[in-house]
């Protein structure tokens, strides 16, 4: 739910088709020379791959990746020099590599969040008793969270047409569970058939999104406009839901999650090139939601506890 009005927001990085660093004539000419005399043979190709790096071979870099690596910094070094604006490269800012992996700094602050969910949901196994509701339903929860940060990992490591659409899909799927999630707490956990029902409508809303930008072309118009959709109406439902409970302490810690992921995205506004060729506003951006799963899991914790103490009252009540 933190990441809830922060992925809609563009899906973040939404790629360009075209960018000015990778039109302009110094990389276009730069690439069409390094691909004739490194990729266009099989000697070339095979002197390439014995150059290679483990990391590099695991991440599966090509000869023609390479050319468009090597090719991208002899044109920012070009622009710097000529006291140009630092270009971006097919959407993205230049990023050094290390260990093969495309944008680091990301890669390691997605791991930060992916720890941070797999910390949160073990003390939340500690806090919770079993029979408490909602209790298997926010494990649910936690484990679409891990996956959409280890995606990003992938991702960031090794940006591939594949890896992309996993890792939206997979941060879709957070944001629309987070919303489903909102649904079933204002139900209440003991309506399994109106749970039941809310929970096909995701599924089958989920299933339609992956099949329309799987069919053809990928649209990122209407991947960010469904996202901004569905993480306003996540935000603004528990923004709702929260302010009027909030006498309940475990309460203001959803709100405080809220505030927090809303603020957190005014980092990505603040495009601009990266710090060391590595920490741009995107991975500063990940780097300030890790602690957010901390207090969200704090507020499923007093929840769910909060609800157990109610079983034996009237649920209504409960709300």
């Amino acid at each position: 739910m933190w990441k809830l009005l922060i992925l809609q927001s563009l899906m973040i990085y939404s790629v360009c088709e075209a960018s000015r660093g990778d039109t302009s004539n110094e990389y276009t000419g730069c690439y069409h020379v390094c691909h004739f005399n490194t990729c266009s043979s099989s000697r070339g190709r095979a002197h390439y791959e014995s150059t290679q790096s483990l990391s590099e071979r695991v991440l599966q870099w090509t000869c023609d990746d390479e050319c468009k690596y090597n090719c991208m910094w002899h044109t920012t070094e070009i622009f710097v020099s000529k006291g140009l604006e630092i270009p971006q490269f097919f959407g993205k800012w230049p990023f050094v590599r290390v260990w093969g992996m495309q944008e680091p700094a990301a890669v390691l602050f997605s791991i930060f969040n992916l720890f941070a969910h797999i910390i949160s949901l073990h003390k939340f196994r500690q806090a919770v008793p079993s029979i408490a509701p909602l209790y298997k339903f926010w494990h649910v929860h936690a484990l679409i969270c891990i996956n959409a940060w280890l995606w990003s990992v992938v991702f960031h490591a090794r940006d591939t047409p594949w890896t992309e659409r996993m890792d939206y899909f997979s941060a879709f799927s957070m944001v629309l569970f987070s919303l489903f999630g909102l649904l079933v707490r204002l139900s209440g956990p003991h309506h399994w058939k109106r749970k039941e029902i809310l929970g096909l409508v995701c599924i089958l809303f989920f299933t339609y999104h992956v099949w329309y930008l799987t069919r053809g072309r990928f649209d990122y118009g209407y991947n960010m406009k469904v996202n901004i959709l569905v993480g306003i109406l996540n935000g603004c439902g528990w923004i709702a839901w929260g302010v009027p409970r909030s006498n309940r302490p475990h309460v203001r810690w959803c709100i405080l999650t809220v505030i927090g992921a809303v603020a957190s995205m005014l980092l990505e506004l603040g495009d601009f090139p990266p710090f060391f060729w590595a920490v741009d506003a995107h991975a500063l951006w990940h780097l300030a939601t890790a602690p957010l799963p901390f207090m969200w899991y704090k507020f499923l914790e007093g929840d769910c506890n909060y609800l157990l103490r109610g079983k034996a009252f009237d649920y209504r009540k409960q709300i």
